[in-house]
């Protein structure tokens, strides 16, 4: 191998023994001269360490440190020293320094190193059983010659005692639901638990509740005794409190013990929704008789969070006859209901019902929506219904044709077809010239003017179902064909009613 590749392994090799001067330049430590016997130790009282000083024979720390075998001058080069623990036991303070003594221009090093003077100085605070520590240094040979440092290692050997403390470790949580509707109980459930080494005494568990909630004993406060709790147990407590408006309710507790200990748990959060709806009932104000009316019925869900099992119901009134609902909807006894399985926030449903009656007057339709944990919602229209009048106006003569000089009489009938009364009837006949007035009769006077015209008294009423008869009687002056008219008119009519009967007046 040639001088230029050739490494040189400068190698100290600490053999360090409290006390003594033991030093082997050889790689083997195993090999050196087996020492007598140590003199037999006293008695030990347990958990008690004990340190022997000198402590002979003994290998501690193995100290190499390796250059190369030539370098240029003004070049850098590299080197490395290894500190090794040698002992199953740990070292303390261990301090690595390399003195320069010539040629020798320190650059860097991983560790970096403390420079004192001319001395390079690494400090580890402990070393491990059989642990090693290495050092990567870079240099400079200032000039020609010989580099030549010197390292040296210091170190402290400590005994250690170890006594196990024993104590209680409280912990403590707190699970609850995530969400919950207002008209129903939060039940929280406290879990204390000891993960400690020792018992904790008079263990309680205190939670001032958030505003807003209070027990069912309606306190705003819980205070939940414990008492003993052994090392590795566990407890678990279930409290029912009430939610007096909705709202987002975050909670801590915190478990007392003896020894000052306070524990206290991650925050839980429970939403407290309320359900709300709102109802809207149209139907039409007035209407008549024998003609179908329908309501139309539209529930929202207006709250802060889903309802289940939205019930509405229609209430049928006296005098309304049932005749269909929108799907879903079903006749049960004096009513008509509806059942939404979820009804999501805002969203809207609408159903309708539709009755019909011959009867007349006001009818109340009521309307009504509820759910779980939502207050009952109505909405009311009232509905006017009326009877139709449906007079009909009748005329004709009782004889046709008719001689000069003979007499003809005119009927004249009113008849109420329609189930309420018509009120205020006025009757008028008009002769035409051929005509002679002879006489009037019936259920009101009439009284003739020389225009040809006979006005009859007006009837205030006529009942449903019933007639109302006058007679004009009048002479057939001259031949011709001529016309006999009457017109009606009366409260529950827009305009009068006319009507004409044709007569053959001959010779």
């Amino acid at each position: 191998m040639s001088k230029k590749t050739l490494i040189v392994l400068l190698s100290v090799c600490f053999v360090l023994v409290s006390g003594c001067d033991n030093y082997n330049t050889g790689l083997n430590i195993q090999e050196q001269k087996a020492l007598p016997a140590p003199t037999p130790l006293p008695s030990i009282t347990p958990n008690v360490a004990v340190g022997l000083y000198p402590c002979q024979g003994c290998p501690v720390v193995w100290l190499d440190k390796i250059m190369p075998a030539q370098v240029q001058a003004g070049a850098e080069f590299e080197y490395k020293i290894r500190v090794a623990n040698l002992r199953d036991g740990i070292l303390s303070d261990v301090v690595v320094t390399d003195t320069l003594i010539r040629n020798f221009k320190h650059k860097s090093s991983n560790p970096p190193a403390n420079i004192d003077g001319d001395k390079l100085i690494w400090t580890f605070p402990e070393l491990g059983p059989k642990e090693t520590k290495e050092i990567r240094g870079t240099a400079i040979a200032s000039t020609g010659g010989v580099v030549q440092t010197y390292s040296d290692v210091t170190y402290r050997m400590p005994i250690r005692t170890q006594t196990i403390i024993l104590q209680p470790n409280i912990v403590l949580t707190i699970s609850a639901p995530a969400e919950m509707p207002v008209c129903k109980p939060i039940i929280y459930i406290f879990k204390v638990a000891n993960t400690g080494t020792i018992a904790a005494n008079n263990v309680r568990i205190a939670d001032n509740l958030p505003e807003g909630l209070v027990t069912a004993q309606d306190k705003s406060s819980i205070d939940i005794p414990i008492g003993a709790l052994p090392a590795k147990t566990s407890k678990s407590i279930s409290v029912m409190v009430n939610a007096l408006k909705s709202g987002s309710y975050a909670n801590t507790a915190v478990a007392i013990a003896d020894g000052d200990i306070t524990v206290e748990s991650p925050t839980v959060t429970t939403t407290v929704k309320k359900p709300m709806l709102t109802i809207t009932n149209t139907g039409p104000e007035t209407h008549y008789t024998n003609k179908e009316i329908t309501y139309e019925i539209s529930v929202t869900n207006t709250g802060d969070g889903t309802v289940i099992d939205t019930i509405i119901e229609n209430l049928i009134p006296a005098g309304l006859n049932f005749i269909r609902a929108s799907q879903g909807g079903m006749l049960s006894g004096d009513k008509v209901m509806w059942k939404v399985s979820r009804l999501n926030q805002s969203d809207t449903v609408k159903t309708f019902v539709t009755y019909m009656t011959n009867s007349i007057g006001t009818f109340t339709n009521t309307a009504s929506a509820s759910t779980v944990c939502a207050d009952t919602v109505t909405s009311t229209v009232q509905t006017l219904v009326k009877g139709e009048a449906g007079i009909l106006l009748e005329v004709g003569d009782l004889a046709d044709p008719i001689k000069i000089g003979d007499t003809v009489t005119y009927r004249i009938v009113a008849t109420n077809q329609g189930v309420v009364p018509v009120t205020n009837i006025s009757v008028k006949a008009i002769l035409e010239p051929q005509m002679g007035y002879v006489g009037s009769v019936g259920v009101t006077q009439g009284q003739f003017s020389k225009d040809g015209t006979i006005t009859f008294e007006t009837l205030s009423g006529l009942a449903p179902k019933t007639q109302a008869i006058w007679e004009v009687t009048v002479r057939a002056a001259a031949a011709g064909d001529v016309r006999f008219k009457v017109e009606m008119a009366a409260d529950q009519l827009e305009r009068p009613v006319s009507e004409t009967e044709s007569t053959h007046f001959y010779e």
